[in-house]
């Protein structure tokens, strides 16, 4: 393993670190929904501009508000995905929202077929149906109407998820950091009206602040960092990480336990998307020795 590659893996585990920690912020915090994203989304803009600024050294200041089509999409589908993803964890288990979110690279790969016209292999179709599967048995699971609507979001996150991976595919000239500040100032736009600003106490402030630098700065500027040294589907791989770290974090910080449904649904889930991910890798490894030949 080279040095490049060990420190893109590394930085690429530290996002995922950095991601499964989400659901743990809105434990913490004492503002409602709007508020909790506004400032959340506030506090990644800048960290994630600053970061941008910092690698990509543009000449003028003004290149940085300068966006394509496809950042903007981009941007939409992420602002739209972050929003769901956080009032998920207030309607449910922080173990709910992180497996259903565990089925984004299937989601992911039926929707490149519908819109790109990606093939679908074999082995694809047998994880897409291990994952719906495993996210029935999460939802059977479910104990109340509430974890029924934070189930449902996390699905609506995952799709929007999926929507901002595929548009990244279809804009290919999109800027992926550039779309990252510009979906959590879309975010913070969105949340504005609805948001409470002038009676945050400073504790929460401090932690809302925390939440958008860990969260959004870490997670996405480390990530992108960490991505451009190693293979897309190694990054997608490490990246699965978060998902049963989540649940753990949970367990220790906040004693959330985890019942035999979501345990069975989430493994499901985590194992067909691994299933996906290590088996596309071995089609690029063959494709890619097949063309070296």
């Amino acid at each position: 393993m080279s040095k490049s590659y060990a420190t893109g893996v590394a930085l690429v585990l530290v996002a995922a670190m950095s991601w499964s920690t989400a659901g743990l912020f809105t434990r913490v915090v004492t503002t409602d929904i709007p508020t909790t994203l506004f400032w959340r989304a506030v506090f990644g803009c800048v960290c994630v501009l600053l970061i941008f600024l910092a690698v990509r050294r543009p000449k003028r200041l003004s290149e940085a508000w300068r966006f394509r089509l496809g950042e903007a999409v981009v941007a939409l589908f992420s602002a739209l995905g972050m929003m769901c993803f956080i009032s998920a964890f207030f309607h449910t288990s922080i173990a709910n929202v992180s497996f259903i979110y565990g089925a984004m690279p299937l989601v992911t790969m039926l929707m490149a077929w519908l819109i790109l016209r990606d093939a679908i292999t074999p082995t694809a179709i047998i994880a897409t149906l291990f994952s719906c599967l495993g996210a029935a048995i999460l939802v059977w699971g479910g104990q109340n109407f509430n974890d029924l609507l934070g189930i449902a979001l996390a699905f609506l996150m995952t799709l929007f998820m999926a929507g901002m991976t595929v548009s990244a595919k279809f804009f290919p000239e999109a800027d992926a950091m550039k779309a990252a500040y510009l979906s959590a100032f879309m975010a913070a736009v969105f949340m504005l009206p609805f948001a409470t600003l002038l009676s945050v106490s400073p504790q929460d402030m401090a932690w809302l602040a925390l939440y958008g630098v860990v969260n959004i700065g870490l997670g996405f500027g480390v990530y992108l960092l960490g991505v451009a040294r190693i293979p897309a589907l190694a990054a997608a791989l490490i990246g699965l990480s978060e998902i049963p770290l989540a649940p753990v974090w949970a367990y220790l910080l906040f004693n959330e336990q985890l019942t035999l449904a979501i345990a069975i649904g989430g493994l499901l889930i985590l194992l067909a998307s691994v299933l996906y991910i290590v088996s596309a890798g071995r089609k690029s490894r063959r494709a890619s020795s097949g063309t070296a030949v």
